[in-house]
């Protein structure tokens, strides 16, 4: 005959099963919880749906600052600086004399630099202005008044930074801390000189350095000295999967020109179409009717559209998203 358990037996028998009970249920809070509980996982993070960006470059005139007041601001500067080596001199003389040349080179067949071309333009307006012939212009006058009107436009292009550019800098460098940000002009910007950027920038490649010239924009060849230059950078020997973005307000010279050399563009475009060269430009007719033919070419290679850059991050986001 089975003998009843005492209330002794039961209690104990309780105990113990509370206790299994128990334990169960801190096993659960330890390791399923956590799994279930977001913002608290100890689950791996799900693979990111968008590839790494590499390499992100930037036009910078009417790209990161308006070319227009930072030019103006810059030919003031050397007018003024010519006034203090006596010389009364007037931007529009420099800017028919900068014409005259290139005339000149296009009938010979040559190419000259910006740089060169400012040089002779003040040289000739130092001889304009007085009985000097070529060889008898002080070559340290025209380097120092040149180097002022070099400093001034560094100095204003900082000063009339778009809005909106320091933010969408800080934004890449959050999002993509590993990418290589380089410069990509050709003229003389450079934003290594410009405090306000010069720390999100790792390289500026010039259609004015040695090597890239006479093959500027929308030469390929400048685009090309700037993969070199990241490889140098990142000493990366093979380009094959490189995820490279360009930003730049021209379609020819940005767009259709990057997209040559394998990267996708981001086109800057505000609503305002200028239509008007600026008066300083030294652009033909014929060089005009030519850029508009290679910037209707060019909008095919537009990877994404934006007008401020306030929209980078997300411009650049869709991109390697689609790339992803």
């Amino acid at each position: 005959m089975c003998q009843q358990p005492t209330l002794h037996d039961l209690l104990r028998r309780f105990a113990r099963s509370h206790t299994t009970v128990m334990m169960l249920m801190l096993l659960t809070v330890l390791f399923v919880w956590p799994h279930q509980v977001h913002g608290y996982s100890t689950a791996p993070a799900p693979a990111p749906a968008h590839k790494r960006l590499h390499l992100l470059t930037f036009d910078l005139d009417d790209t990161i600052f308006p070319i227009g007041p930072v030019v103006a601001e810059a030919n003031d500067a050397m007018i003024s600086r010519l006034q203090t080596f006596g010389y009364n001199a007037n931007n529009d003389e420099i800017i028919a004399a900068s014409k005259q040349i290139r005339n000149e080179l296009r009938q010979a067949g040559e190419a000259l630099t910006y740089t060169d071309l400012r040089k002779q333009s003040i040289r000739r307006e130092i001889m304009r202005l007085t009985d000097l012939q070529h060889h008898q212009v002080d070559d340290s006058v025209v380097e120092d008044v040149f180097d002022s009107w070099l400093s001034a436009r560094h100095a204003s292009a900082d000063k009339y930074l778009f809005s909106d550019c320091v933010g969408a800098l800080e934004a890449i460098k959050i999002q993509h801390p590993d990418a290589i940000i380089g410069a990509i002009t050709n003229g003389r910007g450079n934003p290594l000189f410009m405090p306000s950027v010069k720390d999100f920038f790792h390289f500026c490649v010039s259609g004015e350095d040695d090597g890239v010239f006479p093959k500027r924009k929308p030469d390929k060849g400048i685009y090309e000295a700037a993969l070199e230059t990241f490889r140098n950078l990142r000493d990366e020997q093979s380009l094959d999967s490189l995820n490279w973005i360009h930003v730049g307000d021209d379609l020819a010279n940005d767009v259709g020109a990057a997209a040559m050399t394998g990267a996708k563009s981001i086109w800057l475009s505000t609503e305002e179409e200028e239509t008007e060269l600026p008066s300083w430009s030294t652009a033909t007719k014929e060089e005009m009717d030519r850029r508009a033919k290679l910037n209707d070419s060019a909008k095919k290679h537009v990877s994404s559209k934006i007008s401020c850059l306030n929209e980078l991050e997300s411009a650049v986001m869709h991109i390697l998203s689609i790339e992803g």
